[in-house]
């Protein structure tokens, strides 16, 4: 007596198509404009900037762009708010919100003017337990003029990913630009959360340079993926496989007695 049994070819198939999804970051966007406080629409070629109250993507990473709110513009409309240095020695201090956690840092900065090999500021990372991590901001290396004119135009850290501009918008090429550098967390942090993110503003003068924060963003990439329940494709495959043996032990039985 011949037997129709259902095939595990099918079977196989469908548990191998359920796979795991790869993790992607989550990202937290901090807002400058509670400390913006100058608007780089007004530096050289300034207006080639894309406003703020907008977000822009750098390779992947979302930065929300500040405004400069003063008394006779207190929405700062039309304008593209910045941590500018002043007066020196400064601490631009961010307090993060309770349990933000990163593996990654991503700043958006560089100078006003700008001589090779000063070093600029620091972007200083503080865990809720004490443990820092600095990122260090050399003219020339990871940080330069944000005008291409007279000054630094060229970096030698590769990891530095640039963005240009021109009449407000994002550009192949543009005298204006914004350079993205990264700083990953140490092991220290590992399920730690952040407690505060200082700028630490070396240089304020020409021709030395006075460097700009323009974007904060921090990255966590342990702990998000597409898939918001991965255990379950993996289980279901898991009882599919099982299934396809199960049928073709069968099918091997059936075809014995038949023969």
């Amino acid at each position: 007596m011949k037997h129709r049994i259902f095939r595990a070819s099918s079977v196989v198939l469908g548990a191998a198509s359920l796979v795991l999804a790869p993790a992607r970051a989550n990202f937290t966007e901090i807002n400058l404009t509670p400390q913006a406080n100058a608007d780089i629409q007004t530096y050289t070629g300034g207006s080639n900037y894309q406003l703020g109250g907008t977000t822009l993507n750098v390779a992947g990473v979302p930065f929300a762009l500040g405004q400069y709110d003063t008394s006779s513009n207190p929405t700062g409309a039309g304008t593209t708010g910045v941590v500018q240095s002043g007066g020196g020695d400064t601490l631009f201090t961010f307090l993060m919100a309770p349990n933000t956690s990163a593996t990654e840092v991503y700043t958006l900065m560089n100078t006003a003017w700008g001589s090779s090999g000063t070093d600029e500021a620091n972007i200083i990372v503080t865990g809720s337990h004490g443990e820092t991590a600095t990122l260090d901001l050399v003219e020339g290396q990871n940080i330069r003029d944000h005008y291409n004119d007279g000054f630094v135009n060229t970096l030698t850290d590769s990891s530095v990913i640039s963005t240009y501009f021109s009449a407000g918008s994002v550009a192949p090429t543009g005298s204006d630009r914004l350079d993205r550098q990264q700083l990953v967390l140490p092991s220290t942090f590992s399920g730690d959360t952040i407690s505060s993110i200082t700028f630490h503003a070396l240089s304020a003068s020409s021709p030395a340079g006075a460097p700009f924060l323009a974007g904060l963003t921090l990255a966590n990439s342990n702990t998000v993926r597409d898939d918001p329940s991965p255990v379950v494709p993996v289980l279901a495959a898991s009882a599919l496989l099982l299934a396809a043996r199960f049928f073709e032990a069968r099918r091997t039985v059936c075809e014995s007695r038949d023969s």
